[in-house]
């Protein structure tokens, strides 16, 4: 899934020829379906002490789906955001692996991997959009917006049609507005999900991806225990330890969050920022938070258990190749053990033939029947034989020659 090509053209060509001298300059305005008209986006006047290459890109989305890309640097995220410095530091390069979701009193900090986000309870600020890993995230979140935006206002402007005066308007858009808070999760609900949920997805194909090339690389392991295809198989052990880290560091951010209530009543935006306060309310929020990350950590939980399988038909495999390497072992131990007890029996046969076959007269090559030389030639090769048959028997029976 990517974004259309005169998206991605127009704001490489927009982000380029941003000057260095201010904090935030609009890039360009995403192209969508239509939608009420957008207000214009924020503007940081005056010179920037700070460095240009300080500067990153994002995108902001309100929940009526206007969207734009901005250039940036953390003062004005923080000012837009109404969080602290220090809580921005969670998305920079040097704590970008540790995932983490920060909830604050007027924004909540998503840190999943690739998705780096701010959500507050109007918008959302997404940081590297144009990230090849970010872009199913962003076409989602373009995407859902706007369609519900456009019901809203669809049966407003029906229903303002049908009466001039404007009180069944008013009535309507008030019982639209009733039932979307009771039948739809908060905006930063919402976003929370379509991260955690791209999340997944990705984390689903990395993991059916190196199941696959578990399979055929495994299988050129049994048939040539070879140094590439061990090099192979080592490569996709270190892939999995990694994807194993980051979906355990992922499920245990997640089951942080469910075991602190107050955690998760804390970010619930929304009810915060537009002041309602009873207990009733937060705890449906709550009890909203509990349901959706209960359900993305049993994912998480499958996606790990998924791992853990493909790890173990990797140990069963090298266990099988162990075993046939042990085998050829045995085997070798087995003709070496033959080799020694002929050779053995070889070394006496020559050793008696050294010692006495001096002393014992005989005509060469002319065979004298009766002479002393045959006999002891034949009891001696007799007995050297018998020692070796004794031999073999003897190892037969302690199944040390045994297949």
């Amino acid at each position: 899934m990517a974004l259309p090509y005169a998206f991605l053209s127009a704001a490489a060509g927009t982000s380029s020829s941003l000057p260095g001298s201010r904090r935030c300059s609009t890039v360009h305005c995403l192209p969508s379906r239509p939608r009420p008209p957008l207000a214009p986006p924020a503007r940081v006047m005056g010179k920037s002490k700070r460095n240009p290459a300080s500067t990153r890109l994002w995108m902001r989305l309100d929940r009526r789906g206007g969207c734009e890309m901005v250039m940036c640097d953390k003062a004005f995220v923080a000012r837009r955001s109404g969080l602290p410095a220090r809580d921005l530091r969670l998305l920079g390069p040097l704590l970008s692996r540790s995932p983490s979701i920060l909830a604050r009193e007027k924004a909540m900090v998503i840190n999943l991997e690739f998705i780096r986000a701010i959500v507050t309870a109007d918008e959302v600020l997404v940081l590297e959009p144009l990230a090849q890993e970010v872009l199913p995230f962003v076409e989602k979140l373009r995407k859902h917006f706007p369609l519900n935006s456009l019901d809203v206002d669809g049966v407003s402007s029906h229903a303002a049609m049908d009466n001039q005066d404007g009180k069944l308007d008013q009535d309507v858009r008030c019982l639209n507005e009733a039932e979307g808070a009771e039948h739809e999760l908060p905006f930063e609900f919402q976003v929370l999900d379509f991260a955690l949920e791209a999340v997944c997805l990705l984390y689903n194909s990395t993991v059916s991806d190196l199941d696959r090339h578990a399979v055929a690389v495994l299988d050129d392991l049994i048939k040539s225990v070879s140094t590439t295809n061990l090099e192979r198989v080592r490569s996709l052990k270190s892939s999995l330890t990694c994807l194993l880290a980051s979906v355990q560091k992922v499920r245990d951010e997640i089951e942080d969050i469910l075991d602190d209530d107050k955690n998760m009543a804390h970010m619930c935006i929304t009810r915060k920022t537009k002041g309602q306060k009873d207990e009733e309310p937060l705890d449906t929020d709550a009890h909203l938070v509990d349901m959706l990350l209960e359900t993305y950590f049993k994912q998480f939980d499958g996606i790990r258990n998924r791992i853990f399988l493909v790890r173990q038909y990797i140990v069963d495999t090298e266990d099988y190749i162990n075993i046939q390497l042990d085998n050829k072992r045995n085997e070798l131990i087995q003709l070496q053990l033959m080799l020694i007890v002929a050779s053995f029996g070889i070394a006496i046969n020559t050793f008696i033939a050294a010692a006495f076959a001096m002393n014992i007269p005989h005509c060469g090559h002319h065979f004298i029947i009766g002479g002393p030389f045959g006999p002891f030639v034949g009891v001696t090769s007799s007995l050297c034989m018998s020692i070796v048959i004794l031999l073999f028997t003897y190892a037969w029976r302690n199944r040390l020659l045994c297949t």
